[in-house]
């Protein structure tokens, strides 16, 4: 009897610890570096990307079976406070996709700690990173990994951040060194999980680095880099692919878990997928966007009071020569430069905002009016200013010392710095501006009459 109770309990543990006995299907599909971009901007049209693009290429691909959803990092635009706000509507979003885990990447740690912390407690998705610790404590300040049982496996997904891939620490934040990070967390790992996976954002020679020097991950998903990885690479025991462009890809990477303990991954494959403007938004998340703009439009934000941005980090004994005056000081003297702006696009930028909805959005008034951030430029609070549009002084920079100097009858001594191509590329740049070409783009403005 005694020898009958251990065999059956013998059998009993041996179930337990069963492994699967057919291959399993595993699909990754995988973002980074969204900066923000919840849906593309409209400034022209072409545009790619935008989490509203992503949802209903997903919602496509739910018809191909289950798939793990996971973000590198990066998906916050910045540290300033309409920023910070626009950030739960992409935690929001990342949830509604049916993600499984975000990674804090380097844009993340430049928020301070408290409010990152405060950020990330609603979060509907495990925001994850081994890497972010307190200043003081050197503990972690997030949950270093999540774990998610996949068909009878156990897949952890581990978050990591180089300290390079970081603008400006947050205060009160720490960074941990790759290996430091991931020593710390490993051992657990591999007591809990089949498989791990790093998210890294960190440039491509670190996700290599890490590969040979941890043969324990199966995949490493990056990272802070300028394009899609164009192949996948195996390095060591891991498979190595990356992805970024500023929302404007997805990548998938496919792959098929044998039976037993320690499986490695077979049959991979691996496709970065480009969100072309084909693919319809979803209606959903555009609604997001105008919810979102419709906060920050009724927010008191900082930049709505520039002259203590500017106190903040003013140069002692250094005050600005000029303030802004408007393009109409301008054409009593420059007439014929003056007509032709006002016939050019240039003068209807703000136009476009007031169409989209997005006339009090910080993140598109910048090019769309003079000198906004400045304490004589544009405020939100001046819809129908002088400064509205692109003007004479978007370029040439504040003329109110110029134009004093021109119409006093004394000898002009304030003279305008040259400008080139490089002005223009401030704005025209990317998907802000069809391919900029100075040769091309400057003979239909051409001005410069030189007054009295």
């Amino acid at each position: 009897m005694r020898l009958l109770s251990i065999l059956l309990l013998g059998c009993l543990l041996a179930s337990c610890r069963r492994e699967p006995a057919a291959r399993v299907p595993l699909a990754i599909h995988f973002t980074c570096d969204t900066i923000g971009r919840l849906e593309p901007c409209g400034c022209f049209t072409g545009q790619h990307g935008g989490l509203t693009r992503l949802r209903t290429w997903l919602q496509e691909r739910d018809r191909e079976g289950a798939s793990l959803r996971l973000d590198v990092g990066g998906a916050l635009a910045g540290h300033h406070d309409y920023q910070l706000l626009q950030y739960p509507y992409l935690l929001k979003a990342f949830g509604a996709m049916g993600y499984q885990a975000l990674n804090l990447g380097g844009r993340e740690a430049t928020v301070d700690a408290s409010s990152l912390r405060q950020l990330v407690a609603h979060s509907p998705v495990p925001v994850i990173s081994a890497s972010i610790v307190d200043s003081a404590t050197r503990e972690p300040l997030f949950s270093p990994y999540t774990l998610i049982d996949w068909q009878g496996r156990k897949i952890a997904i581990l978050g990591l951040l180089d300290p390079h891939s970081v603008p400006q620490l947050g205060e009160g934040l720490a960074i941990l060194d790759l290996p430091e990070a991931v020593d710390r967390i490993l051992p657990e790992l591999r007591e809990k999980s089949d498989l791990i996976i790093a998210l890294a954002f960190t440039p491509e020679a670190g996700l290599e680095r890490l590969a040979r020097s941890y043969f324990e991950f199966d995949i490493i998903l990056g990272g802070d880099v300028g394009q899609p990885a164009p192949s996948l690479q195996k390095i060591n025991d891991s498979l190595v692919a990356f992805t970024a462009n500023e929302g404007r890809t997805v990548a998938t990477l496919s792959a098929w878990i044998p039976p037993g303990e320690n499986p490695r991954l077979e049959d991979s494959a691996y496709h970065p997928q480009l969100l072309l403007d084909q693919i319809p938004q979803d209606p959903e998340f555009h609604q997001w966007v105008v919810d979102y703009r419709a906060e920050i439009a009724a927010a008191d934000l900082a930049v709505d009071h520039p002259e203590q941005l500017i106190a903040a980090g003013a140069i002692p004994g250094v005050t600005a020569s000029a303030t802004y005056v408007g393009s109409a000081a301008c054409q009593t003297c420059h007439q014929d430069d003056h007509a032709l702006w006002a016939s050019s696009q240039h003068a209807h930028a703000f136009d476009t905002l007031m169409e989209r909805g997005a006339a009090a959005d910080p993140n598109c008034i910048p090019c769309h009016t003079v000198g906004f951030g400045e304490p004589s430029g544009y405020r939100r609070s001046d819809a129908n200013s002088r400064l509205t549009g692109v003007g004479c002084e978007s370029c040439h920079g504040p003329g109110s010392t110029h134009v004093a100097e021109r119409t006093s009858g004394r000898p002009p001594r304030f003279r305008f710095r040259p400008l080139g191509a490089a002005d223009c590329t401030t704005c025209h740049h990317g998907e802000f501006s069809r391919p900029f070409d100075w040769e091309t783009f400057w003979p239909p403005v051409r001005h410069g009459s030189p007054g009295p």
